[in-house]
């Protein structure tokens, strides 16, 4: 099935959400409507109030939140660059104001092919009383002198609107706020009759999509497979309100669209009007509502039933922020606020039972029956938009691929924060959770925080199967973000330590579904591989230079040590820059066995260095999986400190 025929078919599920207006899921921006066929959106400025018999009544600039409405079009006008194209109801002033060159409309006025359109709607079968109202007020020629009399526009002595406001900026008038580049001229009307808001009356849509289906060429939908209204132009505005790009076009006939094959587009492509009007609303509607944009590059998952589906491109603690918006918990009445933000685990421990919890949620709403499409759309030129990803699958299946991805990618990150507010103030929690990164992170990873944005967007593309379905890891970008990990010394502390751990989900990953060999993050005491006991020597040789400076000086040094600032060297000749080190940490020992400190880490390092066999104790490049050697051998340490400083406490709390 393809996304045409699915889009449609979520469109038909979603019947009820036509027209009203809506926010995003996850991220809080304004989310498009849902609209119905023949219709589009627009900002519209003003909005002027008729009397049922057609008369002026009164109007006023709309707020910021009020000027995105409903309007209907026609394939034409819906397209429209240049020429007499109008929209059959709401438009600007050169479209829709009689009087508009008499106040000093530079262009050619459109208000004959206005009205003359307005008038075939009005006079079909499908005509209705509040549209006739707004047809006879606009044949009077007078809505420009109406919004000046009103004091919605404002005119010079001579009787021309005012190209820009020259009293005081504290008098600026709301129009000049409102329209673009303070041009009045460019005003947008829309209508009231009698109350009654035309823009969201659903007897008005209901109306002129009868009506312009009459007008509309017969033939052949492909995608239904039957006789219906058959579409010449595809619509616009798929990523957001200023997007120009289209899906399907056909306007080429000079060069090589057809390739001698069909005469006319038609013979190639058919769709039906109604089809591709639907389609296009729906993927436009969820886009807004749970897409994740990147640039050009939009990224959109969904279920033709309207089941919650976890954030396929995030991380672990996008999922569980997400789980409490997606699904409904009795439990927790969290919401999408500061307030459940401030409720999100902070914690390992919690943030694990968290997690288990959003995933066991996301498993029950996405069953065997349920359909879920993946999409990735981007565009080349501001004119075309390509599909470089799409796939359908069962709804378990990709909870299976997405709970395999998060358990094989995993590692303990601690570089997220999460934004609350205390006093009215924002502050910042950093929690620390065990999970896979999200692609944005390894992208950054392996090729540095200036990486080009094509780049970043061809990286997640990339592992986008990765995550939803099963799919080999490619190899250059582990080895790439392996290599930015051990030029640390290069980079920010907070930076180097991110991107170590996102390296290290990746090689362990890579190692268990590439190669079918696993690592944890728990230290492998067993593990023998030359590469990981290389790296667990590095990490006791970092270890000992830094305990030695804490139990034995006054003064904290943040000086990097030797280990760190030998590392690139290290991976490249091991043996070699291992003699090095341990001549540079011979000062830091002596000054242990004077203050008769513990050497337990240089025994150990001793220990480890036995291990390596004397035939591959030489200076063969270190592979990748050194940096787990390190990692963990590091975090060890970390917690047998952690240990020995509660033990501490505990036997002075006892004296």
């Amino acid at each position: 099935m393809g996304w045409i025929e699915r889009c449609y078919q979520t469109y038909e599920k979603n019947l009820d959400q036509v027209g009203k207006p809506s926010a995003s899921i996850r991220y809080g921006w304004d989310a498009p409507t849902l609209l119905p066929v023949a219709h589009t959106t627009q900002k519209v400025n003003v909005e002027v109030s008729l009397t049922a018999k057609g008369d002026f009544c009164t109007a006023r600039v709309l707020q910021s939140d009020e000027m995105t409405t409903v309007i209907p079009c026609t394939e034409e006008s819906c397209a429209r660059t240049s020429g007499a194209v109008p929209h059959p109801l709401v438009d600007e002033l050169q479209y829709i104001a009689g009087d508009y060159i008499a106040w000093g409309g530079g262009k050619k006025s459109m208000w004959a092919e206005y009205i003359a359109q307005l008038q075939a709607w009005c006079d079909s079968p499908f005509g209705v009383g509040p549209v006739r109202v707004v047809l006879n007020y606009l044949k009077k020629g007078c809505l420009i002198r109406d919004l000046v009399s009103c004091k919605v526009l404002f005119a010079d002595k001579s009787g021309r609107l005012l190209d820009k406001w020259s009293g005081a900026k504290e008098e600026l008038p709301p129009i000049f706020q409102s329209v673009v580049g303070g041009n009045q001229l460019k005003t947008y009307v829309r209508f009231q009759v009698d109350g009654d808001d035309l823009s969201s009356d659903s007897g008005v849509w209901n109306s002129f999509i009868q009506y312009y289906s009459t007008t509309l060429k017969m033939g052949k939908c492909y995608v239904q497979g039957k006789e219906m209204s058959i579409s010449r132009l595809s619509p616009k505005k798929i990523r957001n309100a200023g997007d120009q790009a289209k899906l399907i076009s056909s306007n080429d006939k000079i060069n090589f669209t057809y390739r001698g094959r069909f005469n006319n587009a038609e013979e190639a492509l058919s769709i039906g009007y109604e089809t591709t009007q639907k389609a296009h609303s729906a993927l436009r509607w969820l886009i807004g509502r749970q897409g994740v944009q990147n640039g050009d590059q939009t990224i959109l998952a969904w279920g033709t039933e309207n089941e919650p589906v976890p954030p396929i491109t995030g991380d672990a603690c996008d999922i569980v922020a997400c789980s409490h918006s997606d699904l409904e918990d009795d439990d927790d009445d969290l919401g999408t606020s500061y307030e459940a933000i401030e409720k999100l685990p902070h914690t390992r421990e919690a943030f694990a039972a968290a997690f288990n919890k959003a995933v066991q949620g996301y498993c029950h709403a996405l069953s065997a029956h349920s359909q879920v499409s993946v999409m990735v759309l981007d565009s080349a030129t501001p004119g075309r938009l390509s599909i470089r990803y799409y796939r359908e699958m069962q709804g378990s299946r990709l909870m299976d691929n997405i709970i395999d991805w998060h358990k094989n990618f995993s590692w303990e990150l601690r570089y997220r924060k999460l934004q609350s507010q205390e006093n009215g103030k924002k502050k910042f929690i950093p929690i620390v959770f065990e999970g896979a990164p999200a692609p944005a992170d390894i992208a950054v990873a392996a090729y540095g925080a200036k990486v080009d944005a094509k780049l970043k967007q061809q990286t997640i593309e990339r592992l986008l199967p990765c995550i939803t379905e099963g799919r080999l890891f490619p190899k250059d970008i582990m080895l790439a973000a392996a290599r930015r990990a051990s030029h640390g010394i290069a980079l920010e502390p907070w930076e180097s330590n991110k991107n170590r751990s996102i390296a290290c989900a990746l090689i362990k990953g890579y190692y268990y579904r590439n190669l079918k060999e696993e690592y944890t993050m728990a230290l492998d005491e067993a593990c023998s591989d030359r590469s990981y006991l290389f790296g667990r020597i590095l990490a006791c040789a970092e270890q000992l230079e830094q305990y030695v400076v804490y139990k034995t000086s006054d003064e904290k040094s943040s000086r990097p040590t030797n280990a760190l600032r030998y590392e690139v060297a290290y991976t490249m000749h091991p043996a070699k820059t291992l003699a090095l080190l341990r001549k540079q940490l011979a000062p830091y020992l002596e000054r242990l066995i004077r203050s008769e400190k513990s050497t337990f880490v240089n025994e150990l390092m001793l220990q480890l260095i036995d291990r390596i066999p004397a035939e591959q104790f030489n200076n063969q490049s270190l592979t990748e999986l050194y940096l787990l050697g390190y990692a963990s051998q590091r975090e060890e340490f970390f917690k047998k400190a952690n240990t020995n400083t509660e033990a501490e406490a505990n036997e002075a709390a006892d004296e």
